[in-house]
């Protein structure tokens, strides 16, 4: 090859170096900026974090750090179920009088939002309060819900819900009661978790949730990388009007739990199954009943120190209320307490004004011994000794005619009667048992005593 040839090569490359380097610098920014374009049109998906997913499973992680079954430790965790991809919800463009790709809403979508509610039940919760909620949308703009009997009523039909962890659990609360029907208005939708029994959603303080509040969303038809953790809703149907808890399976699952914290078992007592259900009838007819555990012990003829109750509204397998219960901070050290020796559990189904009707009450009782101020010991001895220091002198006036043997004999019985309070009292406690309702209403009828006993001797010293 000539240099000429050469020549005119190298001048034509540099010709259109500038052009090739521009193709290289912009075409990868215009490639980032399509992208980023296609996520805020909310075209394309994104990683949205949520706090905690325990409300979505099974479809979302569910960690055993918040109460679920997985392992990050043990389990390869997908970043779909640790952190959905959801579209932006877009509001849409118009042109010409017609809006493009606007983001609608429908039933079965995950949804993430956050509004007032969000964040105070998240700051209540000691959360992240600008982190949000991701829910599913149940009720849209127009339609009438329902919960009946653990199940989900949309315009009047039994719905199928393939995506929730437990059939036959959901049930109402202070926003939506069971068997209490809601229309909803416009731009305000019905959301729930799918994990029924412990998420905070439309039935409870979040109420409904409105159109603008909705930041992100996956609709129902693209969830299909979910599918394979969904269930088989064929038989849900059959669960209807049935009781799902057994007693004795519940308490060996508790006392498993218990056996693993080195904490002793808990024994079924009957006096407590018994109280337990005449605490559990009265809460089927109004949660607040003034008949309490107090109440129902006290009827059952049950006694001991420590009592506990828990209650649990709607239908639970044994496994599903030990989680439930574990999941809560408050039930979890409550089950778990080395306080605790008895249990008694009882199920109470009943049709309250045409609503089926499920509560499950436990109730617990245990002995610890009791702890008393060592100044209050020294209080009761130095009682128990001053009387006994003044007792033979004011014994030894007894028939003389100077002074009134009634008014005395008075004395004389309030000073025995202080003294057997006194030692019983200070034996109590050094035993470090605790005192009866008995003791207690003696030592409040003491201090009438006592100034009765300050009186007689002042008028007997009289001259």
């Amino acid at each position: 090859m000539s240099k000429s040839i050469i020549l005119k090569i190298i001048h034509k490359a540099f010709f259109v170096l500038p052009y090739l380097i521009m193709a290289i610098v912009t075409v990868p920014i215009f490639g980032v900026a399509i992208t980023e374009t296609s996520k805020l049109l909310g075209l394309k998906t994104i990683p949205v974090p949520v706090v905690g997913t325990g409300s979505m499973y099974p479809s979302l992680f569910w960690a055993k750090s918040e109460g679920g079954p997985e392992d990050n430790d043990k389990v390869v965790i997908e970043e779909y179920r640790s952190t959905p991809h959801l579209y932006k919800r877009y509001d849409g463009l118009n042109i010409f009088s017609k809006k493009y790709l606007k983001r609608l809403i429908g039933r079965g979508d995950m949804v993430a939002f956050k509004n007032d509610q969000t964040r105070a039940i998240l700051k209540e919760e000691g959360r992240d309060t600008d982190a949000g909620f991701i829910k599913r949308v149940i009720g849209l703009p127009g339609d009438t819900l329902e919960l009946r009997d653990g199940f989900t009523y949309l315009n009047g039909q039994l719905i199928a819900e393939p995506y929730i962890a437990s059939p036959r659990s959901t049930y109402g609360s202070e926003y939506l009661k069971d068997c209490q029907k809601l229309v909803l208005t416009e731009n305000h939708y019905f959301v729930m978790g799918d994990n029924r029994k412990v998420s905070s959603d439309s039935r409870y303080a979040l109420g409904l949730v409105k159109l603008d509040d909705i930041g992100y969303v996956l609709p129902l038809q693209e969830q299909q990388i979910y599918h394979s953790l969904w269930r088989d809703t064929s038989k849900d149907d059959d669960l209807l009007g049935q009781p799902t808890l057994v007693s004795t399976e519940f308490i060996n699952l508790v006392n498993d739990v218990r056996n693993t914290k080195k904490v002793s078992s808990l024994k079924s007592v009957p006096t407590l199954i018994k109280s337990s259900s005449y605490r559990g009838e009265k809460l089927l007819h109004s949660s607040n009943t003034s008949y309490g555990i107090k109440q129902a012990i006290k009827e059952s003829g049950y006694s001991n120190i420590v009592l506990g109750e828990f209650v649990s509204h709607g239908h639970f397998s044994a496994k599903e209320l030990i989680e439930n219960l574990l999941y809560n901070s408050s039930t979890a050290k409550q089950i778990l307490s080395p306080d605790y020796t008895d249990i008694g559990i009882s199920t109470l189904n009943l049709e309250i004004n045409g609503c089926p009707s499920q509560v499950i009450v436990g109730h617990l009782g245990g002995y610890v011994p009791a702890n008393y101020d060592e100044k209050t010991i020294d209080s009761w001895k130095n009682l128990s000794q001053n009387i006994s220091s003044v007792l033979p002198s004011w014994e030894g006036a007894v028939g003389h005619d100077q002074l009134d043997q009634v008014k005395l004999s008075s004395l004389l019985s309030i000073f025995y009667r202080k003294l057997e309070l006194a030692k019983e009292i200070v034996t109590i406690m050094e035993q470090k048992k605790w005192l009866t309702d008995a003791q207690e209403d003696r030592i409040k009828a003491d201090q009438s005593d006592t100034n009765q006993a300050d009186q007689l001797v002042k008028e007997l010293n009289k001259p």
